[in-house]
C-alpha cells in the first residue's frame, strides 16, 4: 500500500487563454473533479489516498507542504492542463524537491502533449486516457520497485531515458469501470461558480464529446462515452445525502444533446424528489418548450447557450449550425418557465471587423439574458482552429508553452481583420455595456438569495470594474 497524494494547484491565468484576467479569477472555485476521479481510482486499488486542494482552501506552497509532511507521501499526483502547465509545475517542482518523491500527472495536456510533458523536470510519470489500468498498474510498479515503462496507459522513461507511451484502447468506455469521484476527499463547503446560489456545490459530467463539430471546440474531437442513467443518479444521489450538496453544474458539453437521455434523467430527478438544484450547458438549437419545463421540474435552474455572434456567416465559418433567428424565441421561452439563461459570446470571430464588434455588444444587451460571457476566440490547444494555425503558420504556439520556450503574448488570430489589442478593448465593452446597466443591477440584486451570493457578486463587481480598465496581464 502506497500514501498517494494528490495536490490540486492554485488556477492562474494564461495570457494565450480565451478569457479575460479578472473573469478567469473570480470564475469561483470548482471541485478538481479529474483528481477525485484518480483518487478513487487509487482508492480502488487498496492504496491510502488524500487531495489537498491548494487552490479552494488558498493554500500557499509553503502551507501545502506544511500539510503534506505528516501523511509522508510515496507519490505525489497532479492534473496537468495545457493553459496552467507553467503554474502547476512550478508548484510540482517546490513540493517534489522537498519530499524526494516521484510525481505522476494526468489530465488534458498529458494526452495532447505526452512527451513534451515528461521533458519537464518535475513530472516522472504520466497516465494516459482515464487511467482505469495505467493508474492502478504505474502505482503497483512503483511499489514493487519494478520498471513502468511499456505499461497500458503510462507514459515512462525507459532505462535509456527514452519516453515510452503505453497502449490506450480510444474506444473502451471508461463509464463501465469508473469508479465515482471521491468528494468524500474534498472540502466541499468551499466550492462555488461566481453565479451559483446554494452550498454545498459541485460539478459533474454524464458523458465525454460532443455530437457537434464547431471548429473552435477542444471537446468536438473528443470520443463520446455516456454514463449510465443509474450510475449518474447514484452519483447525485450521493452527493446530496451524503455531502450536503444541493446545487450542481453539469459540465457537459451539451447536456441535452442526447434527447433521450437527458429527458430520462430529468424524469428520474423529478421522481427522486431531492432538495437540489442543477445548471447545465447546452446548445440553444435543441431546446424547446416541454423540454424545458421537464427540466425545471427537475430541478434545472440555468442553462448557460453559446451565442457566439449576431453574424451568420462568421456561425457558418466556425460551424456553429444556430440561426440567429431562434435564439430570442428560445431565451424568452427559459426566462418565463423559470429557467435563467447565460449568453455565451466570441470576439475575434472570422470575418470580424469594428462594425461587427459594436453589433456583438448591442445584440447581447438587447436579449433577455441574465448572465452573459464574453471571451476572444482563440486557437484552443486540440481544436480544428490550432490544427488550422499549425498548418498555416508551421508552429505549435502551446507545444512550445509546453515546453518553456519564449512565446508571443497572444496566439495569432488568422480569421478576424481587426487586431488582437482590438478584440480585448471590445471584449471589455461587452462586460461593462452588460452588468453596468442600472436596470440590470437592480434586477439582479432583487433575485439573489443570500448575503454570501451578494458578497461574491459586489466583490467581483468592483474587482472587475477596476481590472477592465488595465490591459490584461501578458505573462503565460
Amino acid at each position: 500500500m502506497l500514501n498517494v497524494a494528490f495536490v490540486y494547484a492554485p488556477i492562474g491565468h494564461c495570457s494565450f487563454e480565451e478569457n479575460l484576467r479578472v473573469v478567469n479569477e473570480d470564475f469561483g472555485r470548482l471541485p478538481p473533479l479529474s483528481l477525485s476521479y484518480a483518487a478513487a481510482i487509487a482508492e480502488r486499488a487498496g492504496h491510502r489516498v488524500t487531495i489537498v486542494d491548494a487552490n479552494a482552501l488558498g493554500l500557499t506552497p509553503a502551507e501545502t507542504l506544511a500539510r503534506l509532511r505528516p501523511l509522508r507521501p510515496d507519490v505525489l499526483g497532479f492534473s496537468l492542463s495545457t493553459y496552467m502547465f507553467r503554474n502547476t509545475t512550478r508548484w510540482m517542482k517546490l513540493l517534489r524537491d522537498a519530499l524526494r518523491v516521484p510525481t505522476v500527472v494526468g489530465g488534458p495536456n498529458v494526452r495532447l502533449y505526452p512527451r513534451e510533458t515528461l521533458d519537464h523536470e518535475a513530472v516522472d510519470y504520466g497516465v494516459l486516457g482515464f487511467g482505469l489500468r495505467g493508474l492502478p498498474a504505474l502505482l503497483d510498479a512503483l511499489e514493487r520497485g519494478t520498471d513502468p515503462a511499456g505499461l497500458p496507459e503510462v507514459a515512462a522513461r525507459n532505462a535509456s531515458g527514452e519516453v515510452v507511451l503505453g497502449p490506450v484502447d480510444p474506444n473502451a468506455n471508461p463509464y463501465q469501470e469508473l469508479p465515482k469521484p471521491a468528494r468524500h476527499l474534498l472540502p466541499n463547503d468551499r466550492y462555488y461558480s461566481i453565479i451559483s446560489q446554494r452550498r454545498n456545490f459541485t460539478v459533474m459530467v454524464t458523458g465525454t464529446g460532443c455530437a457537434f463539430s464547431c471548429r473552435y471546440c477542444a471537446i468536438a474531437p473528443l470520443p463520446r462515452f455516456r454514463n449510465t442513467l443509474d450510475r449518474v443518479m447514484e452519483e447525485i444521489t450521493d452527493c446530496a445525502t451524503k455531502l450536503g450538496v444541493r446545487e450542481v453544474d453539469f459540465f457537459d458539453a451539451d447536456f441535452f444533446g442526447q434527447r433521450k437521455d437527458a429527458v430520462a434523467l430529468c424524469e428520474r430527478l423529478v421522481r427522486a424528489d431531492l432538495d437540489l438544484e442543477w445548471s447545465c450547458r447546452s446548445r440553444i438549437d435543441v431546446l424547446d418548450e416541454p423540454l424545458l419545463e421537464l427540466a425545471f421540474r427537475a430541478g434545472c435552474r440555468r442553462i448557460f447557450v453559446g451565442i457566439e455572434t449576431p453574424d451568420p456567416r462568421a456561425l457558418r465559418a466556425m460551424r456553429k449550425q444556430v440561426r440567429v433567428s431562434d435564439v430570442r424565441l428560445t431565451l424568452d421561452t427559459m426566462r418565463r418557465i423559470g429557467i435563467r439563461p447565460l449568453g455565451f459570446f466570441m470576439l475575434g470571430v472570422p470575418g470580424e471587423t469594428h462594425r461587427s464588434a459594436l453589433a456583438t455588444i448591442g445584440y447581447a444587451v438587447s436579449l433577455p439574458l441574465d448572465y452573459a460571457q464574453f471571451s476572444r476566440m482563440i486557437a484552443k490547444p486540440g481544436s480544428e482552429l490550432h490544427d488550422d494555425l499549425r498548418r498555416r503558420t508551421n508552429a505549435d504556439y502551446w507545444r512550445d508553452h509546453v515546453l518553456g520556450r519564449p512565446v508571443p503574448a497572444r496566439l495569432p488570430n488568422l480569421h478576424s481583420r481587426i487586431g488582437e489589442d482590438a478584440v480585448e478593448t471590445y471584449t471589455k465593452l461587452d462586460y461593462l455595456a452588460f452588468y453596468y446597466r442600472p436596470r440590470y443591477v437592480v434586477r439582479s440584486l432583487l433575485k439573489m438569495r443570500s448575503l454570501d451570493e451578494l458578497a461574491r457578486s459586489a466583490r467581483t463587481a468592483l474587482r472587475m470594474l477596476t481590472g477592465l480598465k488595465d490591459r490584461d496581464g501578458r505573462k503565460p
